[in-house]
């Protein structure tokens, strides 16, 4: 199972995502998962004109899922896919890597302070379909590297995004300010 968790659009990679999930269903029966919604308008169209062309793969739009939900979602899914073309800090890469997930996403935005190729995830160029399909081939091929970087991913999340380390960062922030907290 691949997953998708988040409003899937053109910024999230949802061509590339759609492109790459077709290469990858050609060497294996994989389902895509999207937790969540595709967004209404150009992307839902792009998003139906897909599937009506690719009737016969499969894939599931769970719509909205409360967040006390995901980890079930989470679960689920074998690889986790985000292949943003520009973001902040997602959350939902925080998630998968603290569910213990396997990881392949766009070195972007904030993705790059928790996504170190190999070593916790794997990376792929933005907007990169055959790159993007030739890293989670190599996911379903290898449940060992699949499994290692998803501990990785998890030990990573425990020890560098805790809370804590969260308020100490923003509270450094308040005081380069000049806001004492």
């Amino acid at each position: 199972m691949l997953g998708f968790v988040g409003e899937l659009r053109e910024k999230k990679g949802l061509k590339t995502l759609l492109d790459a999930y077709a290469t990858v269903s050609k060497k294996y029966s994989v389902a895509l998962l999207i937790v969540g919604e595709v967004r209404a308008g150009e992307d839902k169209q792009l998003f139906d004109e897909f599937r009506k062309a690719n009737s016969n793969l499969q894939i599931r739009v769970t719509g909205y899922i409360s967040p006390q939900s995901l980890p079930a979602y989470y679960s689920l899914i074998d690889v986790f896919v985000h292949p943003s073309l520009r973001d902040g800090m997602p959350n939902a890469v925080l998630e998968a890597m603290a569910c213990e997930k396997a990881v392949v996403a766009t070195p972007v935005g904030g993705v790059l302070d928790v996504v170190k190729d190999r070593e916790n995830g794997l990376t792929v160029p933005a907007n990169d379909a055959e790159s993007l399909s030739k890293a989670i081939i190599e996911l379903l091929d290898d449940q060992a590297l699949r499994v290692r970087l998803g501990k990785s991913a998890r030990e990573t999340i425990q020890k560098e995004f805790t809370l804590q380390k969260e308020l100490d960062g923003n509270l450094s922030v308040y005081k380069t300010l000049g806001i004492e907290g």
